[in-house]
């Protein structure tokens, strides 16, 4: 009787998906500033950006303040925390003031390849482009007319669940 609860307990689980994943992942960049540039810049700039994974869509937030300028360039690098100017795999949409907030959704169907120091993000790929997320090795950045390599930095870690 036991064994027959216990095979229609598994049954169920398999049923249900049997995942102990969350239905949504977590990244985040903290602490973006100029100190994170590749090589580093002088900047009051600061920011940080929040990454949702839910299915196949990853939601996006870039707060930053105090900036030069303007954003003239903002998206997803594939890279290294050493790496300088690693492919840009994810654009993203600007506003046009020196705080404020970048947001938005991509999918795969946004993603471009890149590869670069031994990362590689495959076109149309969001998995290749999570497993560079998973292993911190994909960054955020931030670009101005007075810092065109980037101004602020920050690279893309896993945040707790």
């Amino acid at each position: 009787m036991i064994r027959h609860g216990i095979v229609a307990a598994v049954l169920a689980l398999v049923a249900c998906g049997g995942s102990s994943t969350p239905s949504s992942t977590n990244f985040a960049s903290v602490s973006m500033i100029a100190a994170n540039e590749v090589p580093p810049k002088t900047s009051a700039g600061t920011g940080n950006a929040t990454y949702t994974v839910n299915g196949t869509t990853v939601h996006y937030k870039v707060t930053y303040n105090n900036l030069s300028g303007p954003p003239t360039a903002a998206h997803i690098h594939a890279g290294t925390p050493t790496t300088n100017s690693g492919p840009v795999v994810v654009p993203f949409t600007l506003p046009t003031t020196a705080n404020g907030i970048i947001e938005g959704d991509f999918t795969a169907a946004n993603i471009a390849a890149g590869s670069k120091d031994g990362v590689t993000v495959n076109a149309g790929d969001l998995n290749s482009l999570l497993a560079a997320f998973k292993a911190g090795n994909a960054y955020t950045n931030v670009h101005t007319a007075a810092n065109t390599g980037g101004e602020i930095r920050g690279q893309i870690l896993p945040t707790a669940q």
